[in-house]
């Protein structure tokens, strides 16, 4: 049974020399349109979401529960000897 269409080596969506869309394109694209961005949005509203989220809880920590061991005047010269010298 022959295959009923375009030609061999022919689109009929694009233009054969220029490879631009044609009418017909444009025609069988347009009832998708705005339910092609509607989803668009949806999908990227998920990972924006997820980061958003991400970015407000890592946010919220604060160290201030974790306790600073003491440290002596000595240690603390010691330390900014070396810190200086590299």
């Amino acid at each position: 049974m022959p295959v009923i269409g375009a030609p061999k080596g022919h689109d009929r969506y694009r233009d054969p020399v220029t490879h631009q869309m044609t009418p017909a394109l444009y025609r069988v694209r347009k009832p998708y349109f705005w339910k092609n961005l509607f989803a668009l949005g949806i999908v990227g509203a998920i990972p924006l979401g997820v980061y958003a989220y991400t970015w407000r809880v890592l946010n919220q920590d604060d160290f201030a529960d974790i306790p600073i061991p003491p440290i002596s005047d000595e240690e603390l010269a010691k330390l900014k000897k070396e810190y200086e010298s590299k």
